[in-house]
C-alpha cells in the first residue's frame, strides 16, 4: 500500500537538487564579488547599487516609508522609490551583522535563485516532466531580461518573483477544477500585496500579465469562461479584500502619499523596448556579436528572444497544443506592449504607433516603464521551452486522457509517430533556445566604500559635490551617511519625488549655494554673478547646519564656501567641514 505522501517525499530532494544548481550559476556568474561582500556592489554601475544600498540600511535602521534622511525638510516616499522593504526586513540580519552592501550583494546573488524556484514551481501544472520544470525555471531565472538587470544593480528586478507565482495561481483559478475560489483568490491578493511591498511597478505589470491570460483564455475559450465567472467573482472579492489588508498603507503611499511626484516622470517614449533588441544579442549572453545603439540604458536591453525562440513560438502556434498558444499568444501580447508607445529600431522612433498609446492617460499605469513587460516574454519563452522538453514521446496535447503522475490532473496524449516526430522537433527548439541564451561570464562589480562622518551626528548637511543621479558615483554620498549609522540628514539626495518648488524630481534640485559652487569652479573669472548672502538665507529657510565639501575640492569653491557660511572651514573626517550659524553677521 503506497502512502499518499510518498511522492511529494520523493519530489523534495529533486527541488533541492534544481534550487541547488540555481545557486551554483547564481553565485558563478557573481564569484568576483565573493571576497569582498562588504566593499563592493554587484553591478556595472554604482547609482542603483547605491539606491538599494542605502534603503536596506535604512530599513535596518528604521522602518519607515516617509523619511527625511533625504531631501530635507520635505522627506522622500519610499513607495514612489525602489525601496524594497520587504527585502530589507528579509535581509536585515545581514545588513545588522555584514552591512548594508554585503545584504545588497546577498539579495542579487538569491533574486534568480527564488524567481527560477518560482517559475519551476508555476509549471508544475502545465510541463509534466519534472526535469523540464527545472530547465524552464532556470531559464527564466538566468534569461536575458535578468542578466541585463544583473548587470544594472537592478535589485526589485532581479526578484521576478510574482509573474511566475501569478502563473501558478492562474492555472489553478482558470484552467483546474474551482473548487476553493476563496481560498485561491485570497492567496492571489496576498501575492500582489507582497508584492506591493517589494516594487509596486512589478506590481501593475504583473496585474496587467494576469488581465493578458484572462484575456486570451476567455477568446479561446467563451463558454468555460462564462460557467466559471461566478467563481472568479468570488475569488475577485477575497483577492481584493486580502490586498486591501495587507497593502492598503503602500497603496495609499503610491497613491496619495507625501513628497509623491505630482506630474508624469518621464517622457512616454521612455522605457520602451528597442525592436533591434529583439533578434540582436548584447554582451550579457555568451553568443553575441558587436552590439549596435539601442533604445534604452545596458539594464533595459534585455529583450533579446532570438530566431530560435521565434521558430519556436510559430511551430507552437502552428502544430502546438492549447498551453503552447496560449503561452504565445500572451508572450505575443506583452512583447508588443514593451515596445511603448512608439516602435524604435535602433534607437530611432519610425512613425509608427502602438497599443500602448491607449494606456498612456490611465493614472499610475502610465508610470510604468513598457520595456519591464519583457519579464512576461521571457516567462512565456520559458514555458515554451518546458513544453517543447515536456517528455517527446507522450507530448500532453489534445488528444487521450492521461493522468499526470505528478500533479494528478487529467493530460492528454498524442498517440503514433508524428506526435514523436513533433517531440523531438520540440526538444531541438527548445535546445537551441537554451544555447543562445547561455550567459556570458560578463557580471561585473563596483566600488562602494564609504567614510563615516560622526563629527556630524545630529546636523542636517549640504553635500558638494551635490548627490545626483549619475550611474557612476553620483549618489557616493548616501554610502558615508550609511556609514555614520544615519547619524545625520541630507538635504540633497537621489530619488522620485517633489518639493514645494518642483513638483518632479529624480535628485534634488540645484540651489542657490550648488549653483555658485558650480559657477566658481567652472568659470572662476571673473568675479561670480552669485549672492552668498541668498545662498546663505537658503540654506538656513532648508534647516541646514553644516556644508560638507568632499573630494578634491578646488579653492575657488571652498572660498565660495566661506562666504556663504561666514565660516573657514575645517577639515575632519576626510572632508572640508563649514558650519552654518543661525544667523550671520556681515
Amino acid at each position: 500500500m503506497r502512502l499518499a505522501g510518498c511522492d511529494t517525499l520523493r519530489r523534495v530532494p529533486a527541488r533541492l537538487l534544481t534550487i541547488a544548481s540555481y545557486l551554483a550559476v547564481s553565485v558563478l556568474l557573481q564569484r568576483r564579488v565573493l571576497g569582498d561582500l562588504t566593499g563592493s556592489a554587484i553591478g556595472r554601475v554604482s547609482a542603483d547599487a547605491t539606491g538599494f544600498t542605502w534603503w536596506l540600511a535604512h530599513t535596518a535602521h528604521e522602518f519607515s516609508l516617509v523619511t527625511d534622511l533625504q531631501n530635507h525638510p520635505t522627506g522622500i516616499n519610499a513607495l514612489w522609490n525602489t525601496a524594497v522593504p520587504l527585502l530589507g526586513v528579509v535581509l536585515a540580519p545581514i545588513t545588522w551583522t555584514a552591512g548594508a552592501t554585503a545584504a545588497f550583494d546577498v539579495g542579487m546573488i538569491l533574486g534568480p535563485v527564488v524567481s527560477g524556484t518560482a517559475a519551476a514551481w508555476a509549471l508544475g501544472g502545465i510541463v509534466r516532466s519534472r526535469l523540464a520544470r527545472a530547465v524552464a525555471g532556470g531559464l527564466y531565472a538566468f534569461s536575458p531580461f535578468m542578466l541585463a538587470h544583473l548587470q544594472a544593480g537592478h535589485l526589485n528586478l532581479v526578484w521576478a518573483v510574482l509573474p511566475p507565482v501569478l502563473l501558478g495561481l492562474a492555472h489553478r483559478l482558470f484552467v483546474r477544477d474551482l473548487t476553493r475560489p476563496w481560498v485561491l483568490g485570497a492567496l492571489t491578493g496576498l501575492a500582489l500585496a507582497l508584492q506591493a511591498w517589494l516594487y509596486t511597478q512589478t506590481l501593475a505589470v504583473g496585474v496587467l500579465a494576469l488581465l493578458l491570460l484572462a484575456l486570451v483564455l476567455a477568446v479561446a475559450h467563451p463558454r468555460r469562461a462564462a460557467a466559471r465567472l461566478p467563481g472568479l467573482l468570488r475569488a475577485g472579492l477575497a483577492c481584493l479584500g486580502t490586498v486591501a489588508l495587507v497593502a492598503g498603507y503602500p497603496l495609499y503611499l503610491v497613491v496619495a502619499g507625501p513628497a509623491r511626484p505630482q506630474g508624469p516622470l518621464r517622457s512616454p517614449d521612455y522605457g520602451s523596448a528597442d525592436l533591434a533588441n529583439t533578434l540582436t544579442p548584447t554582451w550579457v549572453t555568451l553568443l553575441h556579436g558587436v552590439t549596435p545603439a539601442m533604445q534604452g540604458n545596458l539594464g533595459e536591453q534585455g529583450g533579446y528572444l532570438g530566431f530560435a525562440a521565434l521558430l519556436l513560438a510559430v511551430v507552437a502556434l502552428v502544430v502546438g497544443g492549447a498551453r503552447a498558444r496560449v503561452a504565445v499568444a500572451v508572450g505575443a501580447l506583452a512583447w508588443v506592449l514593451a515596445l511603448g508607445p512608439r516602435l524604435y529600431v535602433g534607437t530611432e522612433p519610425v512613425g509608427v504607433d502602438l497599443p500602448w498609446q491607449a494606456l498612456l492617460h490611465v493614472p499610475l499605469v502610465a508610470e510604468i516603464e513598457p520595456v519591464r513587460l519583457q519579464v512576461v516574454v521571457v516567462l512565456a519563452a520559458a514555458v515554451l521551452v518546458g513544453l517543447a522538453l515536456d517528455h517527446p514521446r507522450e507530448r500532453p496535447e489534445d488528444g487521450a486522457p492521461v493522468r499526470s503522475r505528478d500533479s494528478g490532473t487529467v493530460r492528454s496524449r498524442l498517440p503514433g509517430r508524428r506526435g514523436t516526430v513533433r517531440g523531438y522537433v520540440g526538444v531541438l527548439g527548445g535546445a537551441l533556445v537554451l544555447l543562445t541564451w547561455l550567459p556570458a561570464d560578463a557580471q561585473r562589480v563596483t566600488p562602494a566604500t564609504a567614510r563615516a562622518r560622526p563629527a556630524l551626528a545630529g546636523e542636517v548637511v549640504e553635500v558638494w559635490p551635490r548627490i545626483t543621479s549619475r550611474w557612476y558615483g553620483g549618489p557616493d554620498a548616501l554610502r558615508d551617511q550609511i556609514a555614520s549609522d544615519f547619524g545625520y540628514r541630507l538635504s540633497g539626495g537621489y530619488f522620485l519625488g517633489s518639493d514645494p518648488g518642483n513638483p518632479v524630481l529624480t535628485e534634488s534640485a540645484w540651489n542657490p549655494y550648488q549653483l555658485g559652487a558650480a559657477w566658481v569652479d567652472l568659470w572662476p573669472a571673473p568675479a561670480p554673478p552669485a549672492d552668498p548672502d541668498g545662498a546663505a538665507a537658503d540654506l538656513r529657510a532648508r534647516g541646514v547646519t553644516v556644508v560638507l565639501v568632499t573630494g578634491p575640492a578646488s579653492p575657488a569653491v571652498l572660498d565660495w564656501t566661506a562666504r556663504v557660511t561666514g565660516s573657514a572651514g575645517e577639515w575632519r573626517d576626510g572632508a572640508w567641514t563649514f558650519r552654518v550659524p543661525a544667523t550671520l553677521q556681515r
